[in-house]
Order: structure tokens, then C-alpha cells, then sequence
């Protein structure tokens, strides 16, 4: 009797808060995320709605915390849910890239990326990741990142043996209401820290933000990117003249390949007008 090939399928597993989550859990999550509303994620599915309050349940017992808020149209993940949701879609999307290059940025620079990639890759051979700085670092060491384009330039002193060039400036709008500042997960937000350190200023963080919106609305403090504001059209008045917080973005990469060059050659010209 013949032996039947051996098969090999990858499968992608997340640990949130210490607990291991299945590809089935995960999907359960992306889908309530992308749907926005638990009958709609049902249905994508194949279930019942029960029975994907019931995986949610389970889900938020293994995490050890609630993934879900009531809003005006039903109950949607809250701020964790969404970040599981995200991390798994990234996850998926580096496992599927078919070894073309890979190229990582932020919502600071995801304007200037798709404005570089329009022009230099019209097939869509490159994949664009867009994380936090922290993420894509991780990422670029690990060697599943071609090329990174960094919020925070401090960030490249971090990195040994790779190649990097300034593609663009930006300035970050300083909001002061007191001592007690939000974290924003995007941007140079060393440079405005140390900023306050300069001045003698007091400070303490309370809390990270990854919506823009939402820390505009919080009371606190905060450091935001310019160029970012601005896409969101908020007329934010910036309490530090923003010149003395500009900084450079950069994009950092080990290996210079024809693909890489373009990218890079396309970032400095759309780079000039941001």
C-alpha cells in the first residue's frame, strides 16, 4: 500500500496575556472585527450566533479580560479585541507574502509609503505592513522585514550592520494640560519626552493611546505628528513652537536590492512634500 505524501500546512497561533490562542479563536475574533456585528461574523462563519458568544466567552476567560463593549449598533470589540484582531491580520498577511519584499511602516508613514509604492510597484509585488515601530522593528531583526520606515530616527541607533536614509521630516504638536500625559503608539514620542526632560518640565504617563481621536478627547497631555493631524484634518494648537520637535523619518534596510532602491528613491521625492 502506498504511503500518502506527508502534508505541511502552517498554522498561526497568538499569545495574548500569557494564554495561547487557536487559529480558530482567532479567526472568531477577526471576523466579529471586520464584520462589525457578531450575527454578520456568524454567518461569515458558519455558526450560530450562540455558539460565537459562546467562543467569545471562552476566548475572554483564557485572556483573563473583556474583548467586547456595547455600542449604538451592538456589541463590538473594545481596544484589546481590535488589537488582537489587527496583530492576527499582520500575522497572516507576513505568513502569505510569498517571499516578495516586505516593506513595514505606521499610520505616520503610511501616506508617504502608498504614495511611493503607487509609483514604483503598479503590480503589487511588494507588501506593505503597517504596525507600530516597535512591531516592525521586531520584525526587521527577525529578517521578515525587507524595509522599515521609522517614526522615532532614534530608533536606527538601536540597529546594527544596515543602511538608512532620511526620507522625510515631520514635527510633532505638543498639547499641554498639566502633568499628565497619554502615550500615542505612533510618532517620535522619545523626542517629545525628552523635550519636557530639557525644560524640567513634570510629567507621568497615564495611559498608551493608538486612537488619535480618543486621546484628543481624554484631558491629557499629549505629543502628535504633524502630518498625521493634519491627514485627520484636527486643528490641534501646539503649545511647543513645533520647529523645536521636528525629526527626521527614515527607512532603514540591511540589503540594497533594485526593489529596495526604488522604494527608497520614490520615499525622498514623496517625502519633499509632506
Amino acid at each position: 500500500m502506498p504511503i500518502k505524501e506527508l502534508t505541511l500546512e502552517p498554522s498561526i497561533a497568538l499569545k495574548v496575556a500569557g494564554a495561547m490562542l487557536t487559529p480558530r479563536q482567532l479567526e472568531v475574533i477577526r471576523a466579529v472585527a471586520e464584520e462589525g456585528s457578531q450575527n454578520r461574523a456568524a454567518r461569515r462563519l458558519g455558526i450560530t450566533t450562540p455558539v460565537l458568544n459562546r467562543y467569545l466567552g471562552q476566548i475572554e476567560a483564557k485572556v483573563g479580560r473583556g474583548l467586547l463593549t456595547a455600542g449604538p449598533r451592538g456589541t463590538v470589540l473594545n481596544e484589546d479585541g481590535k488589537r488582537i484582531a489587527l496583530e492576527y491580520t499582520a500575522l497572516q498577511r507576513r505568513m502569505s507574502a510569498g517571499g516578495g519584499p516586505v516593506i513595514g511602516g505606521t499610520i505616520i508613514s503610511e501616506e508617504l509609503l502608498l504614495n511611493a509604492l503607487t509609483k514604483v510597484d503598479p503590480e503589487g509585488a511588494l507588501d506593505l505592513i503597517i504596525s507600530d515601530d516597535a512591531r516592525n522593528l521586531k520584525d526587521f531583526q527577525a529578517g521578515m522585514m525587507d524595509l522599515v520606515v521609522l517614526d522615532d530616527p532614534l530608533n536606527a541607533y538601536d540597529l546594527e550592520e544596515v543602511v538608512w536614509h532620511e526620507v522625510a521630516t515631520d514635527r510633532l504638536l505638543h498639547v499641554d494640560r498639566g502633568p499628565r500625559y497619554a502615550h500615542y503608539m505612533y510618532g517620535a514620542q522619545r523626542i517629545g519626552f525628552r523635550h519636557l526632560d530639557s525644560i524640567g518640565a513634570r510629567y507621568h504617563l497615564e495611559k498608551a493611546y493608538r486612537s488619535l481621536e480618543l486621546m484628543a478627547a481624554s484631558g491629557l497631555s499629549y505629543f502628535v505628528n504633524e502630518s498625521l493631524a493634519m491627514r485627520r484634518d484636527l486643528k490641534i494648537r501646539s503649545d511647543t513652537d513645533p520647529s523645536k520637535l521636528s525629526h527626521q523619518i527614515i527607512a532603514v534596510y540591511r540589503r540594497e536590492t533594485p526593489a529596495v532602491r526604488k522604494v527608497v528613491t520614490a520615499l525622498k521625492r514623496s517625502g519633499r512634500r509632506v
